[in-house]
């Protein structure tokens, strides 16, 4: 069914919001915390002219329907490696005009080569632990904040944000195989928690 949705999307220049030492920095660097807004408009029409099983010789088109609009922001924020000394100004004049903050879905944790490295060399760093930090949970101001969000296969999903030099596009690596996904077992225990709290409410 062509319902006639249109999306825009604009992000904003990056900005950068500190320069500091972190508790992990590696030697001879310091961090650099970047933040772009990205703002999508959704428009919907109003009203619809065809169904799941009934399709209109007419498109949209040729109606005067006004369409509803929504308007969403999303902060993005990623971190990268600057040399000791430099000011946020100076990162600032660095970053190509061109240059953004994408991100990655995925129903298993989003893993850098850098990150591979420290798990198999390090006997303190885990995949488990990236799991935990990646799991995408509800906002601080919504009713269920820091419950997971499944994604709409009810799956555990994973998200990450990752800065570029050049314009680069989401990317969703979710699947709809209900047995495909990851869980440290942190999440597992999460899971089963929620689980039992929901079949204990009843089941309408």
């Amino acid at each position: 069914m062509d319902n006639s949705i249109r999306k825009t999307v604009k992000r904003s220049s990056i900005s950068v919001d500190k320069v500091y030492t972190s508790n992990f920095q590696k030697e001879g660097t310091q961090s650099a915390q970047l933040r772009q807004v990205l703002t999508t408009t959704a428009y919907y029409p109003s009203k619809q002219i065809e169904s799941n099983m009934q399709d209109n010789p007419f498109s949209m088109s040729d109606f005067n329907f006004q369409e509803d609009e929504y308007v969403t922001s999303e902060n993005r924020v990623a971190f990268i490696d600057v040399p000791p000394g430099v000011s946020a100004d100076d990162v600032l004049a660095k970053l190509p005009q061109e240059s953004c903050i994408y991100r990655i879905l995925s129903n298993y944790p989003i893993i850098t080569s850098n990150q591979q490295y420290a798990i198999d060399t390090m006997p303190n760093v885990s995949l488990d632990q990236f799991a935990n930090s990646q799991v995408v949970r509800y906002p601080k101001n919504h009713a269920q904040a820091g419950q997971l969000v499944k994604d709409s296969c009810n799956k555990v999903q994973y998200r990450a944000l990752f800065y570029s030099n050049v314009p680069k596009e989401d990317q969703d690596n979710r699947n709809a195989n209900p047995e495909e996904f990851y869980a440290s077992p942190e999440i597992k225990a999460e899971i089963t928690t929620n689980a039992n709290i929901v079949e204990g409410q009843g089941v309408f």
